[in-house]
């Protein structure tokens, strides 16, 4: 088991009633040796002809975020790439939080494996931990219903290609109890998951190191 899972499990236990991990799981690391940012960037939209949006485009170009040739740059300070995700979403993709192994965080770079490629994909992966990814679900989700916020979330992560290589983690904060969660938890995770209480709220916190390992051949509800 990774030793940041045990950080993980106090910090969902004890935090603050007014604190809500799903938007403040980064400041609440702050008490470990790790790092962690929120909505971090793994991939990028690679050139001007995949936008086609007309604001969109006229955004990328009045703000200098496309060079002479119309592509993206492998590096962006962190503004602009908060930026991109508040004003062109549908460009950029975020991980709910990147877990890195200290405190001294880096800023990703970005590349693309073929001419035209969708997306230029994060490459500088080493100094990170793990992604870890929150879902908030309901006492009466059924198991194909927890199922698919997981496989949908595991497909995204998976076709960025260096994150396969990171520990992968996701909690599900339920308001009472859900055993259809635990269910699902098992099926993908195996043993490695834990059940959490913390006042009013159960936590499912379930992780695979690394991402790759996840099987997804095998459904707890297979398709018709």
């Amino acid at each position: 088991m990774p030793e940041f899972i045990n950080d993980l499990e106090t910090i969902l236990t004890t935090h603050s009633a007014l604190v809500n991990p799903k938007k403040s799981l980064h400041v609440l690391f702050n008490i470990t040796s790790h790092g962690c940012q929120k909505d971090y960037p793994v991939a990028l939209v690679h050139e001007e002809c995949r936008i086609k949006e007309a604001d969109a485009l006229s955004y990328f170009k009045n703000n200098h975020l496309l060079d002479e040739e119309g592509l993206s740059y492998e590096e962006y300070p962190r503004a602009d790439l908060e930026k991109i995700s508040q004003h062109t979403p549908k460009y950029i993709q975020n991980v709910g939080f990147m877990l890195f192994k200290t405190t001294t965080m880096t800023d990703p770079t970005f590349s693309n494996k073929f001419e035209h490629d969708f997306w230029k994909k994060i490459q500088n992966v080493e100094s990170m931990e793990a992604v870890i990814d929150m879902s908030e679900l309901d006492e009466d989700s059924s198991d194909c219903q927890v199922e698919e916020s997981l496989r949908a979330i595991i497909r995204k992560r998976k076709e960025v290609h260096q994150l396969k290589k990171l520990t992968f983690v996701w909690i599900v904060e339920i308001k009472g109890e859900n055993k259809n969660v635990e269910t699902v938890m098992k099926h993908y995770f195996n043993e490695d998951y834990k059940v959490l209480k913390s006042r009013s709220k159960t936590y499912y916190m379930g992780w695979s190191d690394p991402l790759q390992s996840i099987n997804m051949r095998y459904f707890v509800c297979p398709p018709e």
